[in-house]
């Protein structure tokens, strides 16, 4: 976004450096949000939080309580696959770090810990491939170095869960499979 910004000439090139300096320095969101928020427009500035589902949106189960299958968990892959399993409880914030591998991550039958999940990505040569149904909505934040962000077949329609994909990938991919493509592709993830 900072970059953005000055490439159109919104700020100077001092006030980006200064920006960068205190995003690198953040630990929270809201010290970022304080950073770019004179940046959005109010019209394009995503939802903070979504509202409740609709009839027509698949209902996904939010729980406080301790899941009783896999969890995603913090997790780093060194020249090997990180498979979790499913059906998975995907907490509020979690970190995957690929590096010369690759992490195959099932989202359907899913159970989520808050209605906004964000999954920080770190990969490095590696890939990450990510399978989603319908009622999930997916946003890419991830710096791409020399790498690829490939949504294919994504619903949609009104979601009540929004995934967060956060984090950098270098000379990676990530990819992510919705249920709306050619038959067989997306069941196939599974394998």
């Amino acid at each position: 976004m900072l970059s953005r910004a000055f490439s159109e000439g919104r700020i100077t090139f001092d006030e980006h450096d200064e920006r960068l300096n205190r995003a690198y320095a953040a630990r929270t969101f809201a010290e970022l949000d304080a950073i770019t928020s004179d940046l959005i427009p109010q019209s394009e500035a995503p939802p903070r939080s979504l509202p409740g589902p609709t009839p027509n949106v698949p209902q996904r189960h939010f729980t406080a309580l301790p899941a009783v299958g896999p969890v995603l968990r913090d997790s780093t892959t060194v020249l090997s696959t990180l498979k979790p399993g499913s059906p998975l409880h995907v907490p509020t914030e979690t970190s995957l770090v690929v590096i010369l591998g690759d992490a195959k991550i099932d989202l359907v039958n899913a159970t989520f810990a808050s209605d906004v999940v964000r999954i920080n990505l770190t990969v490095f040569m590696g890939e990450v491939k990510i399978r989603v149904p319908e009622g999930i909505r997916v946003v890419s934040l991830i710096d791409n170095i020399m790498s690829d962000y490939k949504p294919r077949d994504l619903p949609t329609g009104p979601a009540s869960v929004t995934v967060e994909l956060g984090g950098s990938a270098v000379m990676g991919d990530v990819k992510v499979l919705g249920p709306g493509g050619r038959p067989g592709k997306y069941e196939r993830f599974v394998r």
